[in-house]
């Protein structure tokens, strides 16, 4: 369905009934309360301005007006965003596509023949299990909104399900949209070919074109990371352990999710390296432990890690003392305001800048791209290309030599 066309609809009684569905699915009061807060907004903007028609273009003006910034920006208030958009789809599709946490386990009993089915077809062709939290994720989207839409099972699957599905898509950025639409297609062939589809619904799929731009990626200077890494207190067990995590996506350029997953024996002290198997890639990795990062996590183990069976090296600093969640923007956001470092041109500031910043640093003394390829452990020569679209002159050493 096309978001500008419009809806007239009554916003109170609207956001009455979608907080009683939330409910129904068992949503959390806290988030409940924290959307709330975004529809309340919203309300006394309708009413204050004499809104008549529900249209996209009243959500992006009202987010303007309230937040100062377009909906649907990435790098801004998450709470703000899924509001709005809960709001237009249930308003447009009387449902509630529920975001799959990827600690949800089990599909629905049926679907989970096809759905699980079609995820080992998907391991034997070789993607990373990192890769396949992702695909999970998106099919219990897919299966939560044809269940919803009165699809017994898969079988019963119509091409009028199928578009409308891909009409709910439209709130999402053309980039997004095409990564849930070929997966689609790749379930879509994959269930007609072992027969749980009768007809080969995969020819409605619409093609969506996204234009290949270079993005920059956001990178900090070494008087940036130097200034990040002296903001942290060390005098605490949490920031002798936001330190130890800091440096090695500074110092070793480690993905967060490497980080946080690595584990004692990932560690070989004797001979001062790390040995990691990537998750985003599955490609094994090995790196120099330096001295500076070495010495910062040995402070954190001896001095700021709870006592806790737990075989990974990063834990959480309160009971039941487990692995970390993969998200740390707070964390450095938290770094970075109190260092005083800016970030220019709305770009993200999130844990992979210091990756992005260790790359480009390399660069900046012309390392070869295969041996920054290899640091990195990009499987795509052209992931590591990108960097080529940074001023380099604007550069200073690389992050692997920073003074902590």
């Amino acid at each position: 369905m096309d978001r500008s066309q419009i809806a007239t609809f009554d916003p109170k009684k609207t956001i009455f009934q979608l907080k009683q569905r939330l409910n129904e699915m068992a949503y959390s009061q806290a988030t409940i309360d924290r959307l709330d807060s975004v529809w309340r907004n919203f309300i006394q903007y309708w009413t204050d301005t004499h809104q008549t028609e529900f249209t996209e273009a009243t959500m992006q003006e009202f987010t303007v007006f309230r937040y100062g910034y377009v909906l649907g920006d990435k790098d801004k208030a998450h709470n703000v965003n899924r509001a709005m958009n809960m709001l237009w789809d249930f308003t447009w599709y009387h449902q509630v596509f529920k975001q799959s946490s990827l600690s949800v386990v089990h599909f629905h009993h049926e679907y989970q023949d096809v759905f699980n089915g079609f995820l080992s077809y998907l391991r034997d062709k070789g993607y990373s299990e990192g890769s396949i939290r992702t695909f999970r994720s998106r099919l219990m989207q897919i299966q939560n909104f044809i269940k919803n839409d009165g699809c017994p099972n898969i079988g019963a699957l119509t091409t009028e399900c199928v578009e409308r599905y891909t009409a709910s898509l439209s709130h999402n950025s053309p980039k997004t949209i095409a990564r849930k639409l070929r997966l689609l297609k790749s379930f879509l062939e994959y269930a007609h070919n072992n027969g749980y589809v009768p007809e080969p619904l995969v020819p409605i799929i619409p093609q969506v074109h996204v234009p290949r731009n270079i993005h920059l990626p956001t990178v900090f200077t070494k008087e940036d990371v130097a200034t990040l890494l002296g903001s942290v207190d060390r005098s605490n067990p949490l920031g002798k352990r936001d330190y130890a995590i800091l440096s090695l996506a500074a110092c070793l350029g480690l993905r967060i999710s490497d980080i946080v997953g690595l584990t004692f024996d990932e560690i070989d002290w004797q001979k001062k390296r790390l040995c990691i198997v990537q998750q985003k890639t599955g490609k094994l990795v090995n790196l120099p432990l330096t001295e500076e990062v070495g010495w910062a996590i040995i402070d954190y183990l001896q001095n700021g890690r709870p006592q806790s069976d737990c075989d990974h090296v990063f834990i959480k600093h309160c009971a039941p003392y487990d692995v970390l969640s993969p998200s740390m923007y707070r964390t450095i956001q938290k770094y970075l305001q109190k260092a005083g470092i800016k970030c220019h041109n709305g770009k993200a500031t999130g844990m992979h800048a210091l990756r992005h910043s260790l790359a480009s640093s390399m660069l900046a003394q012309k390392t070869p791209l295969p041996i920054i390829s290899g640091t990195l452990g990009h499987t795509d020569p052209h992931s590591t290309e990108t960097y080529l679209g940074i001023g380099l002159h604007q550069l200073r050493e690389c992050a692997l030599e920073v003074d902590i």
